[in-house]
């Protein structure tokens, strides 16, 4: 995948994304078009990604824990898109929001 154009690893990325959102909250009370997206995306990246990524990305949405969550895949992705030197972000440096937690750094690299 590195050797991707910037548009093609954008768009890649976007979609991981994207996955990540939509399927880390569908519920029983989700749109059927909510679940309709999450398997297009789902299956558009099966196609591309590297197997390590996507299985982890499908347990992050699924079963998020401290070793597995969005941010974990956000960094795999990033190792995957960029050279080394600059793919130095950890899990724990990756903001997330979730609705009556405050979002504050979690380390003293921020």
């Amino acid at each position: 995948m590195k050797d991707f154009p910037a548009r093609e690893k954008l768009d890649l990325t976007e979609k991981v994304a994207r996955y990540l959102v939509i399927a880390g909250t569908l519920d029983k009370n989700s749109a059927p078009d909510d679940y309709e997206l999450a398997n297009e995306l789902s299956l558009e990246l099966a196609m591309v990604l590297p197997s390590a990524i996507y299985r982890a990305m499908v347990e992050a949405a699924a079963h998020p824990d401290g070793k597995v969550n969005p941010a974990s895949v956000a960094v795999m992705m990033r190792r995957e898109m960029l050279s080394l030197g600059e793919a130095d972000l950890q899990p724990e440096q990756v903001a997330y929001h979730t609705p009556g937690v405050a979002t504050k750094p979690r380390s003293k690299a921020h």
